[in-house]
């Protein structure tokens, strides 16, 4: 077995919140504001209906195939090598995700805090930390997840009920003054990042009971799409949607707008700790996953040899795909919804028509194979 430990249900939720939530604070209010408005944070709700649905086929998926992984059923349902071919696949998407996390992250702290600091020093700093929680396991990255996942709620709690006095509702209004036509077409970009609770379909073996699988992910969903919601509404009540629009970092700024008594003020620094300890959990998840998955196809009996070279693997992409930070925006805004769109909805919903063809039409019975 590549991975003996266990996690929760919840430990596994946590870990689902933590993933979607972690990045999409960062870009999501400015793209979806730019669309839809003062009416973006109906859209990042709308967005998680695609999320659900997409528990809904893995947690199917994994009561068809137990004790197996995305990457061991795709070639139970699909012989060997198409199987092995489809789990390269998700190989390559969570490594292309797991470096455009680290490259908002570089780009974040560089262009908010650190202008003069390479950016090669925050990525490698990041990426060898996440390699050595990788390597200590799935139970110890869901332990750390336990704490920092406490530090991330209350500090964005914090900091919305502290800017309270600078909220003009008036800037809410109207609600669907366009119609719902630009909500729909807002939902596209946090629908990505809702649809990266496709880990659940690595992390759901490794669950103790892997039938709350879907529910702890649903709650998951909601809270992160919540607590994303807040935050644009918050940041549009303060600045109006025009300004929100045109921010990078529209939580950023929101948050430099706190002063209580001109003695509470540059609570930014504390955004920036909590966002990058959730970035440092997202890394780690997509880099395990992505791990785990390289030594299922390859039929290794430990992961942990290829760890490093795969994180070698997404710095160099953080510099090979991306030029700066727009066109991560860019990219995200526009190319990812149709990309992603194939790995979390199509491929997984094939692997379900073909299931169910083989169970109904040549009466195939599937049984869970041994890890």
């Amino acid at each position: 077995m590549l991975e003996k430990g266990k996690i929760s249900p919840r430990q596994s939720g946590e870990l689902l919140f933590i993933t979607v939530l972690a990045t999409a604070i960062l870009l999501v209010p400015a793209v979806t504001t730019s669309i839809a408005a003062q009416d973006a944070w109906l859209a990042i709700l709308l967005s998680t209906l695609p999320g659900f649905f997409l528990l809904g086929v893995l947690s199917w998926l994994g009561g068809k195939h137990p004790g197996q992984t995305l990457f061991q059923y795709a070639e139970t349902i699909l012989g060997k090598w198409p199987g092995k071919l489809f789990g390269l696949l998700y190989v390559w998407i969570m490594l292309q995700t797991a470096a455009t996390t680290t490259r908002q992250f570089s780009d974040y702290l560089s262009t908010a805090f650190m202008p003069l600091t390479p950016l090669s020093v925050f990525t490698l700093s990041l990426i060898f930390l996440s390699v050595v929680a990788v390597i200590s396991g799935l139970e110890v990255i869901a332990r750390m997840n336990e704490f920092i996942i406490l530090l991330v709620v209350a500090f964005l709690m914090l900091v919305m009920v502290l800017a309270l006095p600078n909220w003009e509702p008036a800037n809410l209004l109207p609600v669907l003054a366009h119609g719902l036509v630009p909500v729909l077409r807002a939902s596209a970009t946090p629908a990505v990042f809702m649809g990266e609770v496709l880990v659940a379909a690595v992390l759901l073996p490794y669950t103790t009971r892997p039938q709350r699988t879907f529910a702890a992910g649903a709650a998951a969903l909601l809270s992160a799409a919540f607590l994303l919601a807040a935050g644009v509404v918050a940041a549009i009540a303060t600045f109006g949607p025009a300004l929100v629009s045109v921010f990078r970092f529209p939580l950023h700024m929101f948050v430099r707008t706190i002063n209580i008594g001109d003695i509470l003020t540059r609570f930014e620094v504390i955004v920036m700790v909590t966002w990058v300890a959730g970035v440092f959990i997202k890394l780690s998840v997509f880099l395990y996953c992505a791990s785990l998955g390289l030594a299922q196809v390859l039929g290794l009996r430990q992961y942990r040899p290829v760890v490093f070279p795969l994180g070698i693997l997404v710095a160099v992409f953080c510099f090979l795909f991306f030029e700066n930070i727009v066109e991560i925006t860019e990219g995200i805004k526009s190319v990812a919804p149709k990309v992603y769109a194939i790995y979390y909805l199509v491929l997984p919903l094939l692997l379900v028509i073909i299931t169910v063809v083989r169970e109904k039409i040549f009466g195939h019975k599937f049984q869970a194979k041994r890890q």
